[in-house]
Protein backbone atom coordinates (compact mmCIF):
# COMPACT_ATOMS: atom_id res chain seq x y z
CA UNK A 1 0.00 0.00 0.00
CA UNK A 2 3.07 2.36 0.84
CA UNK A 3 4.72 2.15 -2.24
CA UNK A 4 1.34 2.34 -3.93
CA UNK A 5 0.90 5.75 -2.41
CA UNK A 6 4.27 6.98 -2.75
CA UNK A 7 3.92 6.11 -6.62
CA UNK A 8 0.87 7.91 -6.88
CA UNK A 9 2.61 11.19 -4.93
CA UNK A 10 5.64 11.17 -7.31
CA UNK A 11 2.88 11.03 -9.85
CA UNK A 12 1.14 14.10 -8.59
CA UNK A 13 4.15 16.04 -7.70
CA UNK A 14 5.36 15.63 -11.38
CA UNK A 15 1.75 16.89 -12.53
CA UNK A 16 1.68 19.77 -10.48
CA UNK A 17 5.36 20.68 -11.44
CA UNK A 18 4.19 20.22 -15.28
CA UNK A 19 0.97 23.15 -14.63
CA UNK A 20 3.43 25.36 -12.54
CA UNK A 21 5.87 25.47 -15.61
CA UNK A 22 2.88 25.74 -18.33
CA UNK A 23 1.06 28.53 -16.27
CA UNK A 24 4.69 30.55 -15.44
CA UNK A 25 5.66 30.10 -18.90
CA UNK A 26 2.59 31.46 -20.40
CA UNK A 27 2.81 34.77 -18.14
CA UNK A 28 6.31 35.06 -18.53
CA UNK A 29 5.79 34.72 -22.97
CA UNK A 30 6.32 37.87 -25.56
CA UNK A 31 7.34 35.38 -27.67
CA UNK A 32 6.68 33.87 -30.87
CA UNK A 33 4.34 30.53 -30.53
CA UNK A 34 7.26 27.85 -32.13
CA UNK A 35 10.05 29.73 -30.08
CA UNK A 36 7.29 29.43 -26.55
CA UNK A 37 6.44 25.37 -27.67
CA UNK A 38 10.19 24.72 -28.24
CA UNK A 39 11.25 26.11 -25.02
CA UNK A 40 8.49 24.75 -22.75
CA UNK A 41 8.92 20.74 -24.17
CA UNK A 42 12.52 21.73 -23.45
CA UNK A 43 11.90 21.83 -19.84
CA UNK A 44 8.59 19.79 -19.36
CA UNK A 45 11.33 16.57 -20.44
CA UNK A 46 13.35 17.60 -17.52
CA UNK A 47 10.42 16.93 -15.24
CA UNK A 48 9.11 13.81 -16.63
CA UNK A 49 9.39 12.02 -20.06
CA UNK A 50 6.91 12.65 -22.72
CA UNK A 51 5.20 9.32 -22.52
CA UNK A 52 5.06 10.09 -18.49
CA UNK A 53 3.37 13.48 -20.00
CA UNK A 54 0.98 11.69 -22.05
CA UNK A 55 -0.40 9.40 -19.89
CA UNK A 56 -0.70 12.18 -17.46
CA UNK A 57 -2.89 14.41 -19.45
CA UNK A 58 -4.75 11.26 -20.35
CA UNK A 59 -5.94 10.55 -17.16
CA UNK A 60 -6.27 14.31 -15.90
CA UNK A 61 -8.76 14.90 -19.27
CA UNK A 62 -10.66 11.44 -18.43
CA UNK A 63 -11.74 13.95 -15.03
CA UNK A 64 -12.73 16.91 -16.96
CA UNK A 65 -16.05 18.05 -18.25
CA UNK A 66 -14.95 20.93 -21.05
CA UNK A 67 -17.65 22.82 -22.90
CA UNK A 68 -17.60 25.52 -25.30
CA UNK A 69 -19.87 28.41 -26.36
CA UNK A 70 -19.16 30.12 -29.12
CA UNK A 71 -19.65 33.87 -29.23
CA UNK A 72 -23.01 34.98 -30.11
CA UNK A 73 -24.00 36.42 -33.51
CA UNK A 74 -22.24 39.95 -34.20
CA UNK A 75 -21.95 42.61 -36.80
CA UNK A 76 -19.24 40.75 -39.27
CA UNK A 77 -21.48 38.14 -39.32
CA UNK A 78 -24.19 39.95 -40.53
CA UNK A 79 -21.95 41.74 -42.99
CA UNK A 80 -20.31 38.45 -44.26
CA UNK A 81 -23.80 37.11 -45.04
CA UNK A 82 -24.83 40.07 -47.17
CA UNK A 83 -21.31 40.34 -49.34
CA UNK A 84 -19.06 37.99 -51.09
CA UNK A 85 -15.84 37.01 -49.45
CA UNK A 86 -14.24 39.00 -52.40
CA UNK A 87 -16.01 42.36 -51.09
CA UNK A 88 -13.83 41.94 -47.66
CA UNK A 89 -13.72 46.07 -47.78
CA UNK A 90 -17.76 45.74 -46.60
CA UNK A 91 -16.83 43.11 -44.08
CA UNK A 92 -13.67 43.55 -42.80
CA UNK A 93 -14.20 45.34 -39.48
CA UNK A 94 -11.81 45.58 -36.63
CA UNK A 95 -13.11 43.80 -33.75
CA UNK A 96 -16.70 43.59 -34.04
CA UNK A 97 -19.42 44.30 -31.60
CA UNK A 98 -22.53 41.87 -30.85
CA UNK A 99 -25.33 42.46 -33.47
CA UNK A 100 -28.63 43.35 -31.83
CA UNK A 101 -29.72 39.75 -32.93
CA UNK A 102 -26.77 38.12 -30.81
CA UNK A 103 -27.52 40.00 -27.78
CA UNK A 104 -31.17 38.71 -27.85
CA UNK A 105 -29.28 34.67 -28.30
CA UNK A 106 -27.52 35.32 -25.24
CA UNK A 107 -31.09 34.69 -23.85
CA UNK A 108 -30.83 31.39 -24.91
CA UNK A 109 -27.33 30.31 -23.67
CA UNK A 110 -28.74 31.67 -20.19
CA UNK A 111 -31.94 29.57 -19.73
CA UNK A 112 -29.41 26.88 -21.28
CA UNK A 113 -26.77 27.40 -18.60
CA UNK A 114 -29.89 27.90 -15.67
CA UNK A 115 -31.24 24.61 -17.16
CA UNK A 116 -27.57 22.76 -16.45
CA UNK A 117 -26.93 24.13 -13.26
CA UNK A 118 -22.61 23.30 -14.40
CA UNK A 119 -20.67 24.54 -11.37
CA UNK A 120 -17.45 25.92 -13.63
CA UNK A 121 -14.23 26.05 -12.01
CA UNK A 122 -13.06 28.04 -14.74
CA UNK A 123 -14.15 30.20 -17.59
CA UNK A 124 -11.47 31.19 -20.67
CA UNK A 125 -12.30 33.75 -22.36
CA UNK A 126 -10.84 34.79 -25.83
CA UNK A 127 -9.80 38.80 -25.72
CA UNK A 128 -11.95 39.62 -28.53
CA UNK A 129 -15.03 41.91 -27.90
CA UNK A 130 -17.81 39.44 -29.27
CA UNK A 131 -16.32 36.70 -26.88
CA UNK A 132 -16.19 39.00 -23.89
CA UNK A 133 -19.94 40.65 -25.11
CA UNK A 134 -20.89 37.14 -24.54
CA UNK A 135 -19.44 36.33 -21.17
CA UNK A 136 -20.68 39.47 -19.50
CA UNK A 137 -24.38 38.85 -21.15
CA UNK A 138 -24.39 35.27 -19.22
CA UNK A 139 -21.95 36.28 -16.18
CA UNK A 140 -25.00 36.38 -13.69
CA UNK A 141 -25.64 32.96 -14.87
CA UNK A 142 -22.47 31.56 -13.88
CA UNK A 143 -21.33 30.45 -10.58
CA UNK A 144 -19.99 33.58 -8.63
CA UNK A 145 -16.73 31.66 -7.48
CA UNK A 146 -15.89 30.67 -11.17
CA UNK A 147 -12.29 31.83 -12.52
CA UNK A 148 -12.78 34.13 -14.95
CA UNK A 149 -9.18 33.81 -17.30
CA UNK A 150 -9.00 36.13 -20.49
CA UNK A 151 -6.00 34.62 -22.68
CA UNK A 152 -4.79 35.28 -25.77
CA UNK A 153 -4.59 31.60 -26.36
CA UNK A 154 -8.27 30.93 -27.36
CA UNK A 155 -8.58 34.07 -29.57
CA UNK A 156 -9.67 33.35 -33.70
CA UNK A 157 -6.81 32.70 -35.80
CA UNK A 158 -5.54 36.08 -37.77
CA UNK A 159 -6.21 35.14 -41.58
CA UNK A 160 -5.06 37.30 -44.29
CA UNK A 161 -5.49 41.03 -43.70
CA UNK A 162 -8.59 40.44 -41.65
CA UNK A 163 -9.20 42.89 -39.11
CA UNK A 164 -12.40 41.07 -37.19
CA UNK A 165 -9.59 38.87 -35.34
CA UNK A 166 -7.99 42.11 -34.31
CA UNK A 167 -8.37 43.72 -31.40
CA UNK A 168 -7.51 45.82 -28.39
CA UNK A 169 -4.14 45.93 -26.90
CA UNK A 170 -3.42 44.63 -23.49
CA UNK A 171 -3.32 47.80 -21.76
CA UNK A 172 -6.72 49.07 -22.78
CA UNK A 173 -8.21 45.88 -21.79
CA UNK A 174 -7.00 45.98 -18.25
CA UNK A 175 -8.09 49.67 -18.20
CA UNK A 176 -11.77 49.18 -19.57
CA UNK A 177 -12.09 46.06 -17.05
CA UNK A 178 -10.07 47.16 -13.60
CA UNK A 179 -13.42 47.11 -11.73
CA UNK A 180 -14.28 43.90 -13.01
CA UNK A 181 -13.47 39.78 -11.95
CA UNK A 182 -11.58 38.96 -15.01
CA UNK A 183 -8.21 38.15 -14.66
CA UNK A 184 -5.84 39.35 -17.69
CA UNK A 185 -2.21 37.97 -16.21
CA UNK A 186 -2.58 35.04 -18.53
CA UNK A 187 -2.27 37.15 -21.80
CA UNK A 188 1.00 36.67 -23.38
CA UNK A 189 1.33 40.56 -25.10
CA UNK A 190 0.52 43.90 -25.58
CA UNK A 191 -0.33 43.21 -29.02
CA UNK A 192 -1.77 39.80 -28.07
CA UNK A 193 -2.63 39.00 -31.87
CA UNK A 194 0.31 39.28 -33.61
CA UNK A 195 2.80 36.53 -33.03
CA UNK A 196 6.21 37.67 -32.40
CA UNK A 197 7.38 34.91 -35.97
CA UNK A 198 5.54 37.18 -37.86
CA UNK A 199 7.45 39.89 -40.36
CA UNK A 200 5.24 42.36 -40.08
CA UNK A 201 1.67 43.41 -38.24
CA UNK A 202 -1.32 42.60 -41.02
CA UNK A 203 0.53 38.85 -42.55
CA UNK A 204 -1.51 35.96 -41.50
CA UNK A 205 -0.86 33.45 -38.48
CA UNK A 206 -0.73 30.76 -40.42
CA UNK A 207 -2.05 27.11 -39.89
CA UNK A 208 0.52 25.71 -38.42
CA UNK A 209 0.95 28.26 -35.49
CA UNK A 210 -2.57 27.83 -35.06
CA UNK A 211 -2.69 24.51 -34.56
CA UNK A 212 0.44 24.96 -32.20
CA UNK A 213 -1.33 27.83 -29.92
CA UNK A 214 -4.28 25.17 -29.60
CA UNK A 215 -2.30 22.14 -28.89
CA UNK A 216 -0.63 24.12 -26.36
CA UNK A 217 -3.65 25.49 -24.88
CA UNK A 218 -5.12 21.90 -24.25
CA UNK A 219 -2.19 20.83 -22.84
CA UNK A 220 -2.54 23.58 -20.23
CA UNK A 221 -6.32 22.94 -19.82
CA UNK A 222 -5.12 18.93 -19.42
CA UNK A 223 -3.20 19.91 -16.40
CA UNK A 224 -5.14 22.33 -14.31
CA UNK A 225 -6.87 20.99 -10.89
CA UNK A 226 -10.48 22.21 -12.58
CA UNK A 227 -13.14 19.78 -13.09
CA UNK A 228 -15.67 21.81 -14.88
CA UNK A 229 -14.64 24.52 -17.66
CA UNK A 230 -15.88 26.57 -20.27
CA UNK A 231 -14.21 28.47 -23.28
CA UNK A 232 -15.89 31.14 -24.60
CA UNK A 233 -14.59 31.78 -27.79
CA UNK A 234 -15.01 31.11 -31.87
CA UNK A 235 -15.82 28.62 -34.74
CA UNK A 236 -12.20 27.99 -35.95
CA UNK A 237 -11.06 27.51 -32.63
CA UNK A 238 -14.45 24.80 -32.18
CA UNK A 239 -13.55 23.40 -35.44
CA UNK A 240 -9.46 23.01 -34.85
CA UNK A 241 -10.07 21.82 -31.44
CA UNK A 242 -12.58 19.50 -32.07
CA UNK A 243 -12.07 18.30 -35.72
CA UNK A 244 -15.66 19.03 -36.15
CA UNK A 245 -17.62 20.97 -39.06
CA UNK A 246 -18.49 23.59 -36.90
CA UNK A 247 -20.91 25.44 -34.03
CA UNK A 248 -23.69 27.50 -33.83
CA UNK A 249 -23.45 31.84 -32.98
CA UNK A 250 -24.39 31.34 -29.10
CA UNK A 251 -24.43 27.69 -28.90
CA UNK A 252 -22.85 25.37 -26.08
CA UNK A 253 -21.49 22.26 -26.56
CA UNK A 254 -19.82 19.49 -24.32
CA UNK A 255 -16.21 19.02 -25.66
CA UNK A 256 -14.67 15.19 -26.24
CA UNK A 257 -11.78 14.76 -24.45
CA UNK A 258 -10.26 12.23 -26.66
CA UNK A 259 -9.73 14.80 -29.75
CA UNK A 260 -7.91 16.56 -26.95
CA UNK A 261 -5.55 14.30 -26.78
CA UNK A 262 -4.69 13.95 -30.61
CA UNK A 263 -4.07 17.23 -30.09
CA UNK A 264 -1.59 16.53 -27.31
CA UNK A 265 0.13 13.15 -29.03
CA UNK A 266 0.71 15.94 -32.49
CA UNK A 267 2.28 18.59 -29.99
CA UNK A 268 5.01 15.55 -28.83
CA UNK A 269 4.86 13.89 -32.35
CA UNK A 270 8.49 14.96 -33.16
CA UNK A 271 9.51 14.38 -29.65
CA UNK A 272 9.21 10.86 -29.94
Amino acid sequence: MGIIYNKMKKIENKSEAILSLIESSIKNGNQNIGTFASNLITNLKKIASIEEIKKMAQDKLSEKNIYFIRHAESEHNVLESKYSFFEIDKWNIHDPKLSEKGVEQTNYLRKKLQEKKIHFDSVFISPLTRAMQTYFLIEKDLNEDAKIIVTDFAREVVSLKLDKNKGKVLSQLKEENKNTKLDFSFMTKEYWWFDLGQKKDDEAEGQDRFRLRLQLFVLWLAFRHDENMLIISHSHVFINMQESYGIYNADMVRMNNQDFMFKIWALFEDEE
